[in-house]
């Protein structure tokens, strides 16, 4: 990470809005454009129209939301709008050696644009004044002056949203800036791969990163584990919370705050796959559908909580129980129920869409945070209590949408009676748990680690108390 240089493009600067003005008269222009001229092909139409208005909006839109962390989301439309400039210099010139330089042109410009946005070259210069080089090319080589020349009175709106293009791409590059190089400590800093819910993780082992490419559904990743845990020790540790003042305090806080001890010397359980690729997520949030009255008519609504991996079992409580009982109080519909009810005035046919087009976002990681901070199937856990229902615990399959990478469903207690050492019968409490995980974010033996961890922080709670001694990042 030290190695990396990182880029950023602060909303004050007055270049970043120019930038997205430029942008959006551009794609204003190419529209006017697409409007006054007809007889044009499909493929014209795409290369001419439709891949530059995209590219246009996307920096207009992207720039001033996410210059300042993620200048780097620049690198697509910017190629888009160089490939266009080479395609629009060959359409005017079809000349070989003219549509070789053009190429050769734009070829270097978009590689020495992406290695430098990407952390790989430690300087803007030599992309600045490749592109004055650029500009310098256009104004001097008489056949494409002359395409400049020659397009100002047959199309006004086309020569426009060309000459803003060219000033777009100047204003990108006056208005971004270097950051110094972190120090210890430092917030993590997104790179180029990164997702807005989760970074990259890059130096995994080769078999872990081809994984997800043949075994491409979360379904088709899932493996299956059940397990029994005397629950003895944590109902002792679940009264002596309930005599101290968390009257609610019960099992399914002992697993969620276990579930984050477990994090802080496991961390790879909270990584996900997407996109074929694997990423850890920056937060802990642990979903669960919940009732607000435990009757058959009440509707179901979801939550999600987030966790830190260094709270304490106390801590985890106050999270959980806020949240809890926010979501139950009458008459009130948190995100989740208010985007439900939303879809649910679209038709059929159109909800399809929309659920393809979310699909299509969560894919490359843009979709909506705001939809991505209330949507259950994004996560680091889900966790369900069939022990309030009074079953056993199911398998419940994993979400191929989303990121949740792990599912917890624990159920009822029970009572055996044992022989003790002496040949004593004495009464056991049990209860079992099942538990479904993706194998795309790490391999068995460390899965088998974890849960193993998992186990021994349940079987002894009171540790939960205090924070962990040790918690240990997930690799680069």
């Amino acid at each position: 990470m030290n190695n990396i240089t990182t880029y950023y493009a602060a909303r004050k600067n007055p270049f970043l809005w120019l930038a997205a003005l430029l942008s959006l008269v551009s794609a204003a222009a190419r529209i006017v454009f697409a409007c006054q001229v007809g007889g044009i092909g499909v493929m014209a139409v795409v290369v001419r129209v439709i891949l530059p208005v995209a590219a246009n909006l996307f920096i207009a839109f992207r720039l001033p939301l996410r210059g300042e962390k993620q200048f780097y989301v620049t690198i697509g439309p910017v190629t888009v709008l160089t490939a266009y400039m080479f395609y629009a210099g060959h359409e005017v010139s079809p000349k070989l050696t003219m549509t070789l330089l053009c190429f050769m042109v734009c070829a270097v410009f978009i590689a020495l644009y992406a290695l430098t946005f990407t952390g790989k070259i430690g300087s803007k210069l030599v992309v600045f004044v490749y592109y004055l080089a650029v500009i310098g090319l256009v104004g001097y080589d008489k056949v494409l002056r002359g395409f400049l020349i020659r397009l100002w009175p047959y199309n006004k709106p086309l020569f426009i949203s060309d000459a803003a293009i060219l000033a777009c791409g100047l204003c990108l590059l006056l208005c971004v800036s270097r950051m110094p190089a972190p120090k210890e400590g430092d917030p993590y800093r997104l790179r180029w791969g990164d997702r807005m819910d989760g970074r990259r993780v890059r130096n995994m082992p080769v078999m872990s990163k081809l994984t997800p490419y043949f075994m491409s559904t979360r379904c088709t990743r899932s493996n299956y584990i059940a397990d029994t845990i005397d629950i003895t020790n944590m109902e002792k540790y679940i009264r002596q919370k309930r005599k101290s003042g968390l009257k609610h305090f019960g099992i399914t806080h002992v697993i969620l705050a276990s579930y984050a001890r477990m994090i802080c010397e496991y961390p790879a359980i909270n990584r996900f796959v997407a996109g074929q690729r694997v990423y850890h997520h920056y937060d802990l949030a642990v979903n669960m559908v919940v009732k607000k009255e435990m009757n058959k008519e009440s509707p179901d609504s979801s939550i999600k909580v987030k966790f830190n991996p260094e709270d304490t079992a106390d801590q985890v409580y106050e999270k959980f129980n806020t949240a809890l009982e926010k979501a139950k109080e009458p008459g009130i519909s948190n995100g989740f129920d208010s985007i439900t009810t939303a879809f649910d005035l679209i038709p059929g046919l159109l909800l399809a869409f929309i659920g393809w087009l979310l699909r299509f976002l969560d894919y490359f990681g843009i979709m909506p945070m705001a939809l991505n901070e209330v949507s259950p199937f994004h996560g680091s856990l889900f966790i369900t209590s069939m022990g309030s229902l009074g079953i056993p615990p199911i398998y419940h399959h994993l979400y191929d949408f989303g990121t949740v990478p792990l599912f917890i469903a624990f159920g009822h207690k029970y009572t055996k009676y044992e022989l003790n050492k002496d040949g004593e019968t004495v009464p056991h409490k049990y209860m079992d748990y099942k538990i479904v995980t993706d194998e795309g974010i790490c391999d068995g033996f460390y899965y088998a680690s974890a849960l193993k961890k998992f186990r021994s922080i349940m079987n002894h709670p009171e540790q939960l108390d205090n924070p962990p001694e040790i918690v240990i990042p997930d690799i680069d």
